[in-house]
């Protein structure tokens, strides 16, 4: 397994993946719709583009020619590192691919002078929001966003502290 930085060439088949991991997650705890609507909101191309555009990082695990799993982060102004996207594919959960993908983002925080990562977990999320725990992440407040169409997102955010 590999991570691979998604350039213009991926993005295509970085938002194909992305959504359909995406929708097949979500479909259970936020309802179809909404993860459809969130899917085509944040992962089309287009976003996908744009996201990058202002600094995002995406990357694709890799397992040959294979697509099992995505992250994005993107630094923030106040000096943090947002940690907005980790998903494996469910063929390939359950095999470390979190962690490969938590390893990647920490080392770029480390090697980036970050010393604090968040995130935000849906709060009904509750095998996401363990595997955070798990990685040494702790809850710091929680939210109601809006996202349009009568769709929230209701969320802890969680943050990581990098040891010096």
């Amino acid at each position: 397994m590999q991570l691979v930085k998604v350039d213009s060439a991926l993005i295509e088949d970085t938002s194909r993946f992305a959504s359909e991991v995406f929708i097949d997650y979500y479909n259970s705890l936020i309802g179809h719709e909404q993860a459809v609507y969130m899917a085509d909101l944040f992962l089309s191309p287009e976003a996908i583009e744009k996201l990058i555009g202002d600094g995002a990082i995406f990357k694709l695990v890799m397992n040959n020619d294979e697509i099992c799993g995505f992250c994005e982060y993107k630094p923030e102004e106040d000096g943090r590192l947002f940690l907005s996207k980790l998903y494996a594919h469910k063929a390939y959960r359950h095999q470390g691919l979190g962690r490969l993908m938590f390893e990647d983002v920490l080392a770029y925080a480390r090697e980036n002078g970050y010393k604090k990562i968040y995130l935000t977990v849906n709060k009904g999320n509750i095998p996401s929001y363990e595997i955070y725990l798990h990685l040494g992440f702790k809850v710091i407040d929680s939210v109601v966003n809006d996202i349009g169409h009568g769709y929230v997102m209701d969320d802890y955010i969680m943050e990581y502290q990098i040891d010096e």
